[in-house]
């Protein structure tokens, strides 16, 4: 019981120290943290609170109880010229043919030509491919994977564990069902034989 108050307490006071820094009406949502290094001491989470953060940015918690700050989402990066957050391996504020990377030894990302041409393709095993497509990550199956930049080392790849929480509650949405070939998922969510 003393756990339970001490939690309803936590939040009321986490509600009342953020409401007294942002507009009013605004909601956030929490965003789970990709990168396990990069946890909380208090295990608190980003927020996706746009009343308080420009465009791809979260509002993350620091080490401290009432440190908070704006900064740019996992696998984005932070354009000083432009003062905003951009995607990696995209377009973003680069010419077109284009597109944004950052660099292993620097620290500001720089605008380099896209071998593919075209925004939302990059190069990978020597073929464009599109981000977010699950085609180039089929030798992966029966686990559903798509092609992303990794939030933590910036590097294009198969993702294979892909996020299913809730951004309502703490319990994960179960990933859907994978089928055998032969086979299709029916209304009901079942793998059924499809019928010859």
């Amino acid at each position: 019981m003393c756990s339970l108050n001490l939690f309803m307490l936590t939040c009321l006071v986490y509600s009342v120290a953020i409401a007294n820094r942002m507009p009013k009406g605004s909601i956030g949502f929490p965003e789970p943290e990709e990168d396990p290094n990069l946890v909380n001491r208090d295990n608190r989470q980003p927020v996706f609170l746009p009343a308080m953060c420009p465009e791809n940015e979260l509002y993350y918690p620091g080490d401290q109880k009432d440190d908070w700050i704006c900064d740019c989402r996992p696998a984005y990066l932070f354009h000083p010229k432009t003062d905003a957050c951009w995607p990696a391996y995209r377009k973003g504020p680069c010419e077109d043919g284009h597109y944004l990377v950052l660099k292993s030894d620097s620290a500001i990302p720089v605008c380099e030509k896209n071998p593919c041409s075209v925004d939302s393709y990059v190069l990978y095993n020597g073929r464009c491919e599109r981000l977010a497509d699950p085609a180039p990550c089929r030798h992966l199956w029966p686990v559903p994977a798509t092609l992303v930049v990794n939030s933590t080392t910036l590097a294009v790849g198969c993702q294979s564990h892909l996020n299913f929480h809730s951004r309502f509650g703490d319990n994960p949405v179960p990933p859907p069902q994978v089928c055998p070939p032969g086979c299709k998922r029916s209304i009901n969510g079942k793998c059924v034989p499809i019928a010859a």
